[in-house]
């Protein structure tokens, strides 16, 4: 059974929690928390997002507790009658309000996804936990089924109802270390042809909460098993047959997801044998201590401006990383197999994929920047030399996804290597991920410091503005991250020696 260790309502959420029944008592609605919220309400824990239903207009009721509480309305389902009141922060907090489907709350419960959604509490009880046992309702027997760690679906026709269930019943299991009914997987294979007429948000997010657990890729397995997970993106099923040259030991698609499972792990996700990646099976004495796990593990809690947590984005990145090597892949005449160009291609579907899925336009840029440079750190590390210059060049071009792009090589590593992981190679491997992580973290004073800007340079050289201005600064900083200049007076010379070249040609 989930963790059911108790949590305390916050001040915040019984204002709020308040503040909701009043709106419903001055509009003569009874309320009730379902759902997610209730589950946890059951559980002992205090709800992070709010499910309620209501008599009356729910769609109404999330506008008007939207504008009370000076927060965004969306409007989720006008022919449900339900609606989505986004409260800021910190944390964020959602309320979806939907009215009742049936004509009563029994017959409500009775029509949900699965059971342990199946409940309720009166509003007016929700401020205790848990709540008295007499106030839950439990039409489908979701706690009985909560206790022995079983997702399982309402009735025979729960997931050909809304075919995303099958998203979400994976995504219960990953957050909630749950398993499937024994029947919830033949279900699933029935109702996956629907997945087609899913709107993209609603995909996203399922999709995303599912990747954000500790443990996804298993989840993602049973959704792949259940033909599920390339119906929602149709570009990774080339991959399942695309096999690799020897250094790999999986075909591409098989290969992605175990990159997920990779990610899981260093991340501090499952310790079950079998969900963990092939390459710790095989060598349990394997260390994930990453170098600067506060700060990776900070940076992978953050919420991005589209509100998903950022490990997420880059599990997602992760299962997208070689989309492009079936249509790029080339068997030369000595044998020799290739992928030129796989990650443009593959950067290029990722951001058609994340429009697709309705991610923000910077959480599509982000998707896009992991899987274009999935590739540099291995280059980097091929080189005989790692050069200050070729250094910063790349956390210019990563910006602030540059640890995240080494994470993701990190784990691309181990499950390209699976069994045949050298363990002594694998603590150097971390020793240099740690050596660029602290030129990411820990910056020399020299680096922080520009030496000229572009006005500074402009008036030196009486130059004008333009695209060589830009070209020089970009020069100046190279050179000074190389070691090479560190003076305002350096920075200057090396322009006008630019210059001069450049007038030469």
């Amino acid at each position: 059974m989930p963790n059911t260790q108790s949590q305390p309502i916050t001040s915040r959420l019984e204002a709020i929690l308040q503040d909701l029944a009043g709106l419903c008592a001055a509009r003569g609605a009874r309320a009730w928390l379902t759902g997610g919220a209730a589950r946890d309400l059951a559980l002992g824990r205090a709800p992070s997002d709010l499910d309620v239903t209501v008599t009356g207009n729910g769609f109404d009721l999330a506008r008007a507790f939207a504008d009370a509480h000076g927060g965004a309305f969306v409007a989720l389902d006008a022919e449900r009658d339900t609606g989505r009141a986004v409260l800021a922060g910190p944390p964020p907090l959602t309320v979806d309000i939907g009215g009742l489907r049936a004509p009563d709350i029994e017959a409500d419960l009775r029509l949900r996804d699965f059971t342990i959604n199946a409940l309720a509490v009166p509003l007016d009880a929700a401020l205790r936990l848990p709540p008295p046992p007499a106030a839950l309702l439990d039409p489908t027997g979701g706690l009985a089924d909560l206790r022995a760690g079983i997702v399982r679906p309402c009735g025979p026709t729960s997931l050909r109802d809304d075919p995303l269930r099958v998203v979400r019943a994976a995504r219960l299991c990953a957050t909630l270390d749950l398993r499937p009914a024994p029947s919830l997987a033949d279900m699933a294979r029935a109702a996956v042809s629907g997945l087609d007429q899913v709107a993209g948000e609603r995909a996203r997010d399922e999709l995303l909460k599912l990747l954000d657990a500790p443990a996804a890729a298993p989840w993602l397995r049973f959704l792949d098993a259940c033909g599920a997970l390339t119906r929602l993106i149709p570009e990774l099923e080339p991959g399942r047959a695309c096999e690799q040259p020897y250094v790999h030991f999986l075909p591409v698609l098989a290969h992605m997801l175990e990159t997920v499972a990779a990610l899981d792990w260093l991340l501090g996700g499952p310790t079950r044998a079998e969900a963990l990646p092939v390459a710790v099976q095989a060598h349990p004495e394997l260390t994930r201590s990453l170098p600067f796990a506060e700060e990776v593990q900070a940076l992978m809690a953050e919420r991005r401006a589209g509100g998903h947590h950022r490990q997420a984005l880059l599990k997602l990145a992760a299962l997208l990383h070689d989309n492009a090597k079936p249509q790029t892949k080339v068997v030369h005449p000595d044998g020799k197999v290739s992928f030129y160009g796989h990650q443009e291609l593959g950067a290029d579907a990722a951001a058609q994929i994340g429009r697709r899925l309705r991610l923000s336009r910077n959480d599509v840029r982000y998707v896009e920047l992991v899987v274009r440079e999935h590739m540099r750190p291995g280059q980097l590390r091929a080189a005989d030399v790692l050069t200050p210059r070729a250094l910063y060049r790349f956390f210019r071009d990563l910006g602030d996804a540059g640890p995240d792009v080494l994470l993701h090589e990190l784990a691309d590593h181990l499950a390209t290597r699976g069994p045949h992981v050298d363990a002594q190679g694998w603590v150097a491997h971390l020793a240099w991920t740690g050596a660029l992580l602290a030129h990411y973290y820990a910056p020399t004073p020299a680096r922080q410091a520009r030496l000229i800007d572009g006005n500074g340079l402009m008036a030196a050289l009486g130059i004008g503005p333009g695209p060589r201005v830009g070209a020089l600064l970009r020069e100046i900083a190279e050179a000074q991250a190389a070691g090479e200049i560190a003076t305002r007076e350096e920075a200057i010379e090396l322009a006008r020696q630019r210059l001069a070249a450049d007038d030469a040609r």
